[in-house]
This record gives structure tokens, C-alpha cells and sequence, in this order.
């Protein structure tokens, strides 16, 4: 099976995976405040788990700083378009601030991880440069800009202090945490062979194993079809930045910098995700236009499963 196969199986696979969280929400197997309790268990156990047995088994290269600068100047430059249009367009403050982010972070940690386990099933180091790009090229921006944009554009009044207060939980949350540990850690000389160390490694592997079914489940549930009509043209544009340009613009700047086949394909799937789940939450906390925010989100899942597929198999 070629690259281009294994491509439209494994996001076939992800998105059928995600339909079955839907079904199960609207059968009554699942209930809307699980997407919660799941949300938790990933960001605070499986995706940690995944990140650290990824980055700790490989050693740190340098270089691979440059994967990072791709994905956040690709995201930055959809922000800057995104708050062009929306000056264009004379949107209100909220709104402006959906479009911006809706137009700009990328669903790596959520959807990204998931999608390149099952097309690289176990490659450490496509596992490895997947965690560098979506921790320090997405994570690490949209957790201080992206809080940012959404105070700022929002009406939730915010202090300086209360500002760097919720910039600042980032730092100290288990997947960054997770990201420090493994690259210190890939340093180590780990005796492979010592019954604590695998049995320790076996554990992470199961833990981070449930991974990808527990990020499908979370956006399954997530997920409502909500009519799209009102905001068609915001709908379009977000589609047209964020799973177009940008992935277009990765792609460019990784054959600028000469990037070897597997990290151009990295940097080109993460921007290809549709956009993070936890812009929609960001909206509704500091009181951007979190109902349109909710449809574009909805949007990009939609549209990514042909985009993704298109952008990719166009540009490996």
C-alpha cells in the first residue's frame, strides 16, 4: 500500500472513529458532559503518556527547532490574513476574535496525534517529530497568543495579572511537563534492557495506546450539526485559511528549508488538522462570539476530511 493509501485508510479510520462517538451521544451511550471527563483524560494521562514514550526515545535534535518555526509562522501568517478579513468584512470585536481564531490553531495535540499513529503506526521518530511540532509549534502559541486573542478580542474583562495568570497554566500542565521530561530524558542512556525500564515503557505503551480512541470519542461527542447558513461566508473563509493556506504555506517553507520527506509530511499533515477543539472553549470563557466559534470548529472537522486527504496527497 502506497503513501497516498495508507493516507486516505488511516483518516478514514480516525473519521469513522469520531462518527461513532456522534452516534453514541445521540443513541444515549454517551452523554455531552463526557466529552468533558474525556477532554481531562487526555490532556491530563494519555496524550502526556504519548508525548513523554515519543520524545524520551529519541534522542533531541536541534534541527528539528525548524519544524517548530514552520508550523508557528504558518499559523501566525493565517492569523494576520484572518484579521485582515475580518477588517474588511467590518466584523464586531467578538466576532473578529472567532474568525482570528478559528483561522489559526491547528488541532494537533487532539486530532494531529491521532491521525499520525495510525498512518506511521510505530515510528518513534515520526512520533517524536509529531510531539516537537504540535507542543512547540502549536501548544506553546496557542496557549499564550491564543489566550491573548481571545481576551482581547472578547469582553471578559481581564487584568494584567489575572492575563499572565492563565498564560502562565500552560507551564505547568502535564503535557508540558510530559514535553520537558522526554527531551531531557531522550539524552539519558536508558539501560533497554532492565526489567523496571520496560516494564515502565510497556505502561506508557498501553496508556498512550488509548490515545487515539479517546480523542475520537472527545470529538465525536463534541460535534453538533448546527445549520451553517447565517455565517456561510465566514464559514468559507476559515475553511479557505486554515485548511488550505496553511498547509500550503508548510509545504513551501519545508521545501524552502530542503526538509527530508518525513518532516515535510509532518509539518503538512498538523496543518492540514482542522481547527482545535479548545478555540471554542477559549470563546466562551473570555466572551468572543462563542456560537460562531462552535460552527467553525464544527466546519473545519467537516471539511478536513476532504481536504486532508486532498492537501496531502497533493503536496507529499
Amino acid at each position: 500500500m502506497d503513501f497516498t493509501q495508507t493516507v486516505i485508510q488511516s483518516i478514514s479510520i480516525v473519521v469513522l472513529m469520531i462518527l461513532l462517538g456522534t452516534t453514541f451521544r445521540k443513541i444515549g451511550l454517551l452523554k455531552d458532559e463526557d466529552g468533558t471527563t474525556f477532554a481531562k483524560i487526555v490532556t491530563n494521562y494519555t496524550l502526556p503518556a504519548l508525548i513523554f514514550h515519543a520524545l524520551s526515545r529519541v534522542e533531541f535534535d536541534v534541527d528539528k527547532l525548524m519544524l517548530v518555526g514552520v508550523m508557528i509562522s504558518s499559523q501566525l501568517l493565517c492569523a494576520l490574513i484572518a484579521l485582515g478579513v475580518s477588517v474588511l468584512f467590518r466584523l464586531s470585536r467578538a466576532r473578529k476574535g472567532a474568525l482570528i481564531l478559528g483561522s489559526t490553531f491547528t488541532s494537533s495535540g487532539l486530532l494531529g496525534y491521532a491521525v499520525i499513529k495510525v498512518i506511521y503506526a510505530d515510528n518513534i521518530e515520526a512520533l517524536s517529530d509529531a510531539a516537537i511540532v504540535s507542543e512547540l509549534g502549536v501548544a506553546t502559541i496557542f496557549f499564550t497568543f491564543g489566550v491573548l486573542l481571545a481576551i482581547h478580542f472578547g469582553s471578559a474583562k481581564q487584568t494584567t495579572k489575572e492575563k499572565t495568570r492563565e498564560v502562565l497554566k500552560f507551564f505547568v500542565s502535564p503535557i508540558f511537563i510530559a514535553l520537558v521530561l522526554g527531551i531531557i530524558v531522550s539524552f539519558i542512556d536508558l539501560p533497554m534492557d532492565n526489567v523496571l525500564v520496560v516494564s515502565f515503557y510497556r505502561i506508557l505503551g498501553i496508556i498512550s495506546g488509548a490515545n487515539t480512541l479517546m480523542v475520537t470519542l472527545t470529538i465525536g461527542v463534541m460535534l453538533y450539526f448546527k445549520d451553517i447558513r447565517k455565517v456561510l461566508p465566514m464559514v468559507v473563509v476559515v475553511i479557505i485559511i486554515k485548511l488550505v493556506l496553511q498547509p500550503l504555506m508548510a509545504h513551501f517553507q519545508a521545501e524552502l528549508l530542503s526538509f527530508t520527506q518525513l518532516w515535510h509530511d509532518i509539518v503538512v499533515i498538523e496543518a492540514s488538522m482542522p481547527t482545535a477543539a479548545l478555540t471554542a472553549v477559549f470563546a466562551k470563557r473570555y466572551k468572543c462570539d462563542s456560537e460562531l466559534t462552535t460552527i467553525l470548529v464544527f466546519a473545519t472537522f467537516i471539511s478536513s476530511i476532504f481536504t486532508m486527504v486532498m492537501m496531502i496527497v497533493l503536496l507529499s
